[in-house]
């Protein structure tokens, strides 16, 4: 369609994720020559070193991600994806009962982040006022809604987003300190892709993954 409507005749594909599979799929749908793709790499894409890959299988989930979000390894920001969109409220709704902002152990989810007006100046009109450091997110929400969590959470007021893969696509925050996956993704793709939102500072961040054990 390029070719034919716009006169397009250099294409040039870019991915840090495809697999080889992937590549030559779409090499073959944009009708380029088999010799003219680079070889990619035989172990598909690579998981940068940084990142802490983790994996469990639990027959209470909500209890496991409750004592996850508790702990002292996973402070900072964090993505909790999940596969539907009812699921991301009941989780969201979840963390804010059972992890409060304050666990009476002198842990605080706000005592890291900058409150309006101090690190972030430039958010200070556009953060949205939140009473939670936790939000969910999905594509029912209407755009000035998803707008607002996501510079809260680039700004650094909420703690925890509660998603399903509406959300990171073009998020630019590269202190994601970890990326929990409630429900197993898709697919091995989607996967990498989602754990790439971590630790982008390179600093060294977590990501977890939840098992069904009766699948």
């Amino acid at each position: 369609v390029l070719r034919q409507r716009l006169g397009l005749r250099c294409f040039l594909g870019l991915t840090a994720t495809a697999t080889p599979a992937t590549a030559r799929d779409v090499s073959r749908h944009l009708g380029v020559p088999p010799g003219a793709v680079p070889a990619a790499s035989p172990r598909g894409a690579v998981v940068p070193p940084n990142l802490l890959l983790s994996v469990s299988a639990e027959r209470d989930r909500d209890q496991a991600l409750v004592s996850l979000l508790r702990g002292e390894r996973l402070a900072g920001s964090v993505l909790v994806y999940c596969a539907r969109r009812e699921q991301t409220e009941r989780v969201a709704g979840l963390i804010r009962a059972r992890v409060p902002e304050s666990d009476g152990k002198g842990s605080n989810f706000g005592s890291q982040f900058p409150r309006s007006g101090s690190r972030f100046p430039h958010f200070q009109d556009q953060i949205l006022r939140v009473k939670s450091h936790i939000f969910a997110y999905h594509a029912g929400l209407s755009g000035p809604e998803r707008r607002r969590i996501q510079r809260s959470f680039t700004g650094g007021r909420l703690r925890v987003v509660v998603a399903t893969v509406a959300f990171g696509m073009g998020l630019d925050k590269p202190d994601v300190r970890a990326v929990v996956h409630y429900d197993i993704p898709k697919d091995f793709e989607s996967y990498v892709q989602e754990i790439g939102r971590a630790g982008r500072d390179g600093r060294p961040a977590r990501c977890h993954l939840f098992l069904d054990p009766e699948v």
